[in-house]
């Protein structure tokens, strides 16, 4: 039970930090161009601080549905965990949405209705190939890094500090590619909350298969990587 809430708290506090963040940089400070190091800053951000905090207090630091589903696989953890693991991670997504429309309301219902202040939203969305390669490649990397971890005897908040600053890496490299999902979760249920609030039609449900299967085959990949070595 304690690792549940664990997972919901984190995986509010992550999404909300990173979206009503980037709502502030792209909109308010930086409103003509995205700087990607900018973007994998806070993002990054917004991962440690949660992760550090859940740590601490839960003893879990996992936000992401592929990296639970990499642990039972691998016999980390129990199917039925992994479950709750996972609803817990949708309705802190769900409850971190709400969240940056409750802060936004008024402003937001004065400009043009945009994706991107929920879900990822790519530089090319008609590159799926592209898109899709880099959506594998980090979360496969994430996934090993998280299995590698096991086998590291350093303190806790050395391990989720090195783990803050890889996806900060990743995301300053990719984000302007694919929009940085690594995560389901912190895509699809952003997008289900726009598409409901706001408008269907441009939730572009056809790219959301991207940032779902990408992170699912990029952590099968990174699991029988690190079963290998």
């Amino acid at each position: 039970m304690k690792l549940l809430v664990g997972e919901f708290i984190g995986t509010y506090l992550m999404l909300s930090l990173g979206l009503v963040t980037s709502v502030v940089i792209n909109y308010f400070l930086f409103p003509k161009s995205q700087n990607r190091f900018l973007t994998g800053f806070y993002w990054g951000m917004s991962i440690f601080l949660p992760s550090l905090l859940t740590t601490f207090f839960f003893g879990t630091a996992s936000f992401n549905p592929v990296v639970s589903l990499t642990q039972a696989i691998d016999h980390q953890i129990h199917w039925s965990l992994m479950l709750g693991e996972v609803i817990n991670q949708i309705v802190g997504a769900w409850l971190a949405s709400l969240t940056v429309k409750w802060i936004w309301s008024k402003w937001l219902e004065s400009l043009p209705l945009n994706l991107n202040f929920y879900a990822t939203v790519p530089r090319d969305v008609n590159n799926w190939r592209r898109n899709f390669t880099w959506e594998i490649l980090g979360t496969f990397l994430i996934v090993v890094n998280t299995q590698m971890q096991n086998d590291i005897s350093v303190a806790w908040w050395v391990k989720t500090l090195f783990s803050s600053l890889l996806m900060m890496t990743i995301i300053s490299i990719v984000a302007p590619i694919t929009g940085a999902a690594f995560n389901p979760t912190r895509d699809l249920v952003p997008r289900f909350f726009f598409s409901r609030t706001y408008d269907k039609r441009l939730s572009q449900w056809k790219y959301a298969i991207v940032p779902f299967l990408g992170p699912v085959i990029g952590g099968i990949l990174g699991i029988i990587f690190s079963l290998f070595i």
